[in-house]
């Protein structure tokens, strides 16, 4: 499955991404690459709204306090892609039918897996 991953913690994210590719997903696009050298926001923009596009699910690694990942996580919503929440949070977003909300991190690669199911029932 190809996914995408959102996050404000750098190395949460790292972690969440090596555990989906090591199950076998692919990350649309890894923005971790160039964050600390980045010189061109709008291709960065670019890329990370192609990223979102071209994956089969977004995981979203909520914290409170994040802002880029919040459009990242509208513009899957925007194109109904399935989308796991993972961490405690109150939105009225989250309860939209393709979100699935999971408390922990460690949840994501079994939200993943009915997520798919249900998207493409076997």
């Amino acid at each position: 499955m190809n996914i995408y991953v959102a996050g404000k913690d750098i190395e949460r994210a790292r972690k969440v991404m090596t555990v989906l590719q090591e199950a076998g997903h692919t990350i649309t696009f890894d923005w971790l690459v160039d964050i600390e050298s980045e010189t061109n926001p709008v291709q960065k923009a670019l890329d990370e709204r192609e990223g979102i596009r071209l994956a089969d699910a977004f995981v979203y690694l909520w914290e409170p306090d994040q802002e880029s990942a919040r459009y990242e996580a509208g513009m899957a919503m925007g194109l109904g892609k399935p989308v796991i929440v993972s961490g405690t949070h109150e939105s009225w977003f989250f309860s939209l039918p393709e979100v699935t909300c999971v408390v922990t991190d460690a949840e994501i690669l079994q939200a993943l897996s009915s997520s798919s199911a249900k998207k493409d029932p076997a």
